[in-house]
């Protein structure tokens, strides 16, 4: 997208930092079985996480190809030739023609200590370890915001409660699974992406009564619950301005495809 001007290069770092984000408020999840636990359609907050965390890895592996090579090669060079060695020769790759073919394009860099770390484990993608070979650097700030400690789900009758997180608000406030939310204090909710505007309602809140009101089969409850403003960390992703010369390469090569 960047590459072909879909968006400009601001765009992309605050896109990636929105990924990094997303993967760092989910459970760990390794990436090896993100695509598949999908499919069971998990309430955690990790179905679909294959997406962003999967786009993050790429970016992370074209940033190390690129520095193995002092950006001679990249992810790019990966993906045409395994096309040409297995597609085009009628089968899919596999992990044994993925590593080596990383490896060759990086110099000879062994990613067996990555793979087993980030793809098959489940630490944090090492985003401040990597992203200043490509000349951009993660900063990191503390936010404070409401949270209530649900996970929900959305049908034709509105917005029902999936999970009630241990200790959370909405636990001590009596919130149960199988409630329909239908309002926090003055905010009525119907939009299944309500997240945002509850916490813009009530993030100056914090220890104020907080009404929260639920249907429970054929009763419509009003649960005395109280607003708790949380800590979380938040990425933001900005091109270093003390970069190196190879690191500042490197990051044209991604943003431009050129170094």
């Amino acid at each position: 997208l960047v590459r072909g001007g879909i968006i400009d290069s601001a765009q992309f770092m605050s896109v990636t930092a929105n990924k990094a984000n997303t993967v760092a408020q989910a459970p760990p999840t390794a990436l090896e079985d993100a695509s598949l636990s999908t499919w069971i359609h998990p309430t955690d907050g990790s179905g679909y996480l294959y997406y962003p965390k999967g786009s993050l890895v790429g970016l992370l592996l074209d940033i190390m190809i690129r520095d193995g090579s002092d950006n001679a090669r990249s992810l790019d060079d990966v993906m045409r030739q395994l096309y040409g060695a297995t597609f085009k020769q009628g089968r899919g790759f596999t992990g044994n023609d993925w590593w080596p073919e990383v490896t060759r394009a990086a110099g000879g860099r062994s990613f067996a200590d990555f793979s087993a770390r980030y793809i098959d484990g489940r630490d944090p993608l090492p985003l401040n370890q990597i992203l200043p070979l490509a000349g951009m650097r993660a900063v990191t700030d503390t936010v404070r915001e409401p949270r209530l400690g649900i996970q929900t789900a959305a049908d034709s009758s509105g917005i029902i409660v999936a999970g009630v997180l241990p200790g959370g608000p909405a636990e001590e406030a009596g919130v149960q699974p199988g409630d329909r939310l239908l309002a926090l204090g003055d905010l009525s909710i119907s939009d299944p992406n309500f997240g945002p505007a509850f916490r813009d309602r009530f993030s100056r809140q914090d220890g104020a009564p907080l009404p929260i009101k639920v249907r429970r089969g054929a009763d419509t409850l009003t649960l005395n619950g109280k607003v708790r403003l949380t800590s979380r960390l938040e990425f933001r992703i900005e091109a270093d301005p003390g970069a190196s010369q190879k690191a500042a390469r490197i990051r044209s090569g991604i943003l431009r495809g050129r170094g």
